[in-house]
């Protein structure tokens, strides 16, 4: 899955150079959420739960400011001043975006959970009836891995793949129940 900060006016690229200063504050703020690191991993987001805070803190950092210069310019126009109403309200929205940036991850997750249950049932119809059939686990995989089942085939195909390379075919069922956000 493409990584992506929500709410975030730069580049991925740009957000990760400029991560690094905010790195303390986000080692600390990763204490106060221990799920994120869990919905990062459920999210396959390419990233540890520092550094999406540290990039999260970095893109709020740049909301605000563009934030403070909108409400500063539409109050300076409107009332004539109140610079403190736009750092008040400025750091309300900025706060808000903040926090809905750590949810991304959860409601990335549940996106996928509900893409893979959807799918589910009718694979699993599919996967017992090729059962009965005499057909091997391996190959059952394979089929569901190329049909339309959505992010079930996505997830097969990376079974497949994996067992391809030469892992043992229980290990990386294990690991698929394992990294799989769907109960």
């Amino acid at each position: 899955m493409k990584t992506r900060i929500p709410f975030s006016f730069l580049p991925l690229r740009i957000l990760r150079k400029i991560s690094s200063p905010f790195s303390g504050i986000a080692n600390k703020i990763s204490r106060s959420f221990p799920s994120l690191s869990f919905y990062i991993k459920q999210s396959e987001l390419a990233l540890s739960s520092q550094d999406y805070i540290a990039m999260s803190l970095a893109a709020s950092f740049f909301f605000f400011l563009v934030m403070f210069t909108f409400f500063s310019v539409v109050f300076f126009l409107s009332i004539g001043g109140a610079f403190a109403l736009a750092l008040f309200i400025s750091f309300i929205v900025t706060c808000f975006t903040f926090s809905q940036q750590l949810l991304h991850p959860r409601l990335v997750a549940g996106r996928r959970i509900k893409d893979i249950e959807r799918n589910l049932l009718p694979a699993l119809q599919d996967i017992l009836v090729q059962l009965n059939s005499g057909i091997p686990l391996f190959t059952i995989m394979t089929n569901i891995s190329q049909e339309n089942y959505g992010m079930l085939s996505k997830e097969f195909f990376h079974a497949v793949t994996q067992i391809n390379a030469g892992l043992p075919q229980i290990d990386v069922l294990d690991d698929l129940a394992g990294k799989n956000p769907s109960p």
